[in-house]
């Protein structure tokens, strides 16, 4: 007879069972000895001592979201069309003023480019042999005030610094114009002026000076403009400031009749002549703003000096352009001072041509 081999796993509390072998009629029996372990109640009250429940605590969890009885409102359909179509509505509206913004940029863009390829290029390079040239009515009375309001805003909103060349109680504020999509939100119409005259002026004093195009000039340039690049700033007078700041420094409540404080400055260039660091600035173009009732007494214009000595004045105006050379014009900025009564933005945008890199 073949000897068959019977495998056990552990019992209970991993006792192995004790085989025994005993031999009847010749065939093996395999018998586990019996444990004595006590009565079948014994072994379930020892069971039963393992076992004590214990109390279950609240998963902190579960105080983190509503409890089943806690519903929340539902949105009806009604509701969700309504929240959706406000959404839609909003939505629209801001694309809607996305396109109006476009399409006014587009209009301001075309029209001072029209303005200005109407100005007579061969007067303009003439005047660029150390003179100067002043046209009126230039962008119009509409697009200059919103320039000046432009202005008005950044220096209420304290993104203009007080020029400290011109003196602390000049009253004359000034800020680059860079553009940008943030200083572009500040002031559109302002940097649309300077890209579309950068663009366009040296544009067609470029194509004037060198004959293309069939543009017929006696003056001729000995350099060329850079049509994609300038230098720019909004420079705006407030005669409050200045008052306020005179007042300040004397405690003379009458001090804004007060103009001792204004000196005339010496005759100069844009272009320091004697700096050996190199300007390329070559054209320079002032636009100025002025509310009605500004006259020549107001200050603010610019005083040319010829070779011989004699000067000629040019004053402040609004929707007026002043072009001269910005390396052979002697030139004076006269101070801004304003008269009581006079209500509104005085200042102007100044913008420099620069020589294009060889």
């Amino acid at each position: 007879m073949n000897k068959v081999t019977h495998g056990f796993a552990p019992g209970p509390n991993n006792v192995i069972p004790v085989i025994q072998q005993k031999s009847i009629n010749s065939v093996t029996v395999l018998q586990a000895k019996k444990k004595d372990g006590g009565s079948m109640a014994q072994k379930r009250k020892k069971r039963g001592k393992k076992f004590i429940p214990k109390p279950m605590e609240r998963p902190k969890v579960l105080d983190e979201v509503p409890r089943a009885d806690m519903w929340e409102k539902t949105v009806s359909t009604d509701d969700q069309v309504q929240t959706m179509t406000k959404g839609e509505e909003e939505t629209k509206a801001k694309a809607t003023a996305l396109v109006d913004s476009q399409r006014k940029s587009v209009e301001i863009l075309t029209k001072i480019r029209t303005q200005i390829e109407n100005l007579p290029v061969n007067q303009i390079l003439d005047a660029m042999d150390g003179k100067y040239i002043v046209f009126d009515d230039v962008l119009g009375e509409d697009l200059c005030n919103e320039i000046a309001e432009e202005g008005q805003s950044m220096f209420d909103n304290n993104k203009m610094e007080l020029d400290l060349n011109a003196g602390i109680t000049s009253g004359e504020y000034g800020v680059a114009i860079k553009g940008g999509k943030e200083q572009y939100v500040d002031c559109p119409r302002s940097v649309e002026y300077v890209v579309s005259t950068s663009r366009h002026l040296t544009g067609m004093m470029n194509k004037a000076s060198s004959g293309e195009d069939g543009v017929v000039s006696t003056k001729s340039l000995s350099y060329k403009l850079d049509e994609t690049a300038s230098m720019a700033g909004w420079r705006l007078f407030n005669r409050k400031a200045r008052v306020s700041s005179l007042t300040l420094l004397t405690g003379n409540d009458n001090a804004g009749n007060d103009t001792s404080d204004l000196e005339k400055k010496p005759f100069g260039f844009v272009v320091d002549q004697n700096s050996n660091e190199v300007d390329m600035r070559k054209v320079t173009a002032i636009y100025y703003t002025t509310p009605t009732g500004w006259d020549e007494d107001c200050g603010g214009g610019v005083t040319f000096q010829d070779a011989d000595g004699s000067e000629e004045h040019v004053r402040a105006k609004n929707d007026r352009l002043l072009l001269f050379s910005s390396d052979e014009s002697a030139h004076r900025l006269e101070p801004w001072i304003g008269k009581e009564g006079i209500d509104g933005i005085s200042g102007y945008i100044v913008a420099h041509l620069v020589r294009k890199r060889q």
